[in-house]
């Protein structure tokens, strides 16, 4: 709840000086740092680190961002809720895939897909969901066989080879 707060209010703001684009970049950084480092935001709430330690973390956060982000990340460290930032930052990005008809998918697939049949179903997924664009994250499960399972804008298409093996089961079972 309060990382939606924040990622929304941030957003707002965000909007309101007409720096999207520049807080969309400092945001995306930072959910790399939160992603390849997930101890961070413990280490700046723990109370074992002294102030001049976590001072020098945050000063490394804050190096070359956004004056709206490093105010960010000044009040969520101030207020003890560092471990909430990947929320925040995941709630702006959410805002700002929003504002700009952009939807985030999940496919699943046996062997990773190329450049060109992400293109692809990107294209159709965009087509079928009324956005402007789809931004494909592709998993591997090779116990799926073939085909794909898509996730969407809380919509699944299983098309899967082991879901029709299954449905075959289940008609031969009757």
């Amino acid at each position: 709840m309060i990382g939606q707060r924040y990622g929304t209010a941030l957003f707002d703001l965000a909007t309101e000086q007409d720096t999207v684009s520049t807080v969309y970049a400092d945001v995306a950084a930072l959910q790399k740092i939160f992603a390849q480092t997930p101890a961070v935001g413990a280490a700046l709430t723990n109370v074992t680190l002294s102030k001049s330690q976590k001072q020098a973390i945050l000063a490394n956060l804050k190096q070359g961002a956004s004056a709206s982000v490093q105010n960010l990340i000044q009040m969520v460290f101030d207020y003890g809720r560092m471990q909430e930032m990947p929320d925040i930052l995941a709630a702006f990005m959410h805002q700002y895939d929003l504002a700009n008809g952009i939807v985030r998918a999940e496919v699943t697939s046996a062997v990773a897909l190329t450049e060109a049949q992400q293109e692809s179903l990107a294209t159709q997924l965009a087509t079928r969901l009324g956005v402007k664009q789809v931004k494909i994250k592709n998993n591997i499960d090779k116990t799926i066989i073939g085909g794909a399972i898509v996730k969407a804008n809380n919509l699944i298409i299983d098309g899967s080879v082991q879901k029709k093996l299954l449905e075959v089961r289940q008609l031969l079972l009757g």
